[in-house]
């Protein structure tokens, strides 16, 4: 850029600092005017919708669990085809059991001690108490969709 261009561009920011607030544009300074002028008050309507209350009873946990089965399309099977899925993964890790339970989710669903320990029939009524109680895609993220492929 050549001295005259920087020249101009130095000038033209050094203006619009020290005349810009008085101008309308450029930072406002406790000794600029901008923030005193008066300024028009645009006219708004403002319209608020509410729409109107509905009272709605809350389900029952029998009526929970009757509009969402405890087991997946496919019955029996889908357990075990997310038993084999799931069986030879994480191992050693803190998931135990032949649905990898970790011993939080394996607590809140009533086992006790270690899942891997349990038998099987225990582990899948826990693993369909799990499905049944939260979303199957959270505990089993990608098991679940496997197994429902069929």
């Amino acid at each position: 850029m050549s001295r005259t261009a920087t020249g101009a561009v130095l000038v033209s920011c050094l203006v619009a600092l020290f005349l810009g607030p008085e101008l309308g544009f450029g930072p406002i300074t406790s000794t600029s005017r901008a923030d005193t002028r008066r300024r028009p008050v645009p006219q708004a309507s403002v319209l608020v919708v509410t729409p109107p209350f509905i009272p709605q009873s809350t389900p029952s946990p029998a009526s929970a669990a009757a509009a969402r089965p405890a087991s997946a399309p496919g019955g029996k099977d889908v357990w075990a085809r997310l038993r084999a899925c799931e069986s030879p993964t994480n191992a050693g890790t803190r998931y135990r059991g032949y649905y990898q339970f970790s011993q939080s989710s394996w607590r809140s669903a009533g086992g006790t001690g270690d899942p891997a320990a349990a038998p099987l029939e225990e582990q899948t009524a826990r693993a369909q108490y799990l499905a049944a109680h939260s979303n199957p895609r959270h505990e089993w993220p990608v098991c679940w969709a496997r197994a429902n492929r069929g």
